[in-house]
């Protein structure tokens, strides 16, 4: 080997690779087959498709009206997404400043949360209906409040409670506010962010579904009001399907940026 010769570089070590969660996706392939069989069969059995129709009578029901079905599930799917996020954001941030609020400020301000979450959200979605209208803005309101109440309680309470022992340890390296919340904070409390996270998007579904419900012209909320006054139960049924078919979709994407930034977590572990 002559002197000249460049040094042989390490082969590059390979990034890692993320998953697929086939058992699990199998299993709720499994579980979603034997519900709707269960479903056709308890139909069938009742004998009285007007208070439960079947899935075949819902699956025809799509055939014939899917442009119109689509069509609202994409408005609602716009109203939950974008709540969801707007609520989500807001809570994580909501729990930040209060960790660099004095004491007594922080605990008037999460008694007034607190009091605003014991209100029942159908008076204050009605009010956001009132307030910001019938269009996509209030739909988008209510859902990011739901999400917001959802995450920030738990978030905020886990930031609290991070081992005095690694407290002190930023306090030996005279950490900056910044470095606490980056460098303890949000890793220490990241799991319990991503279980809050879950039932955001379950509440996310619900908040803009109720927002419809008491004021829109379009999405799938509206849909289920108006087959209700006409009396048509199968697209009540088809217009819940789609309602839990987003959420279930929401919730998978969470579960995926959960396993992408969490694969350490005893919660991943022996998950495939």
């Amino acid at each position: 080997m002559s002197a000249d010769a460049a040094p042989a570089r390490p082969a590059a070590r390979p990034g890692p690779r993320v998953r697929l969660p086939v058992a699990e996706l199998r299993s709720w392939a499994i579980f979603g087959a034997l519900a709707v069989a269960a479903w056709e069969a308890a139909s069938r059995l009742y004998g009285q498709p007007y208070l439960l129709p079947a899935p075949s009578a819902i699956a025809a029901e799509f055939r014939e009206h899917w442009p119109l079905v689509l069509g609202y599930a994409a408005i609602t799917s716009q109203e939950i997404v974008v709540g969801f996020l707007a609520g989500a954001l807001a809570a994580l941030l909501c729990a930040m400043v209060f960790l660099r609020l004095p004491r007594l400020v922080e605990d008037f301000l999460y008694r007034v949360i607190v009091t605003l979450n014991s209100t029942p959200f159908v008076a204050l979605a009605s009010l956001a209906v009132v307030w910001f209208g019938l269009g996509l803005q209030s739909k988008i309101v209510i859902a990011g409040m739901y999400t917001f109440f959802a995450v920030l309680y738990t978030t905020h309470k886990e930031f609290i409670s991070v081992e005095v022992i690694r407290e002190q340890l930023m306090d030996i390296y005279n950490a900056t506010w910044w470095q606490r919340i980056f460098l303890l904070k949000i890793p220490s409390a990241l799991p319990i962010i991503f279980v809050s996270l879950k039932g955001g998007v379950m509440a996310a579904v619900n908040g803009a579904i109720v927002g419809e419900l008491f004021g829109a012209f379009e999405g799938l909320g509206y849909m289920i009001l108006d087959s209700r006054y006409v009396g048509n139960t199968v697209r009540v049924f088809l217009a819940a399907v789609f309602c839990t078919a987003i959420g279930w979709l929401l919730l998978g994407a969470v579960t995926l940026a959960e396993r992408l930034l969490l694969p350490w977590h005893v919660s991943m572990a022996g998950r495939r």
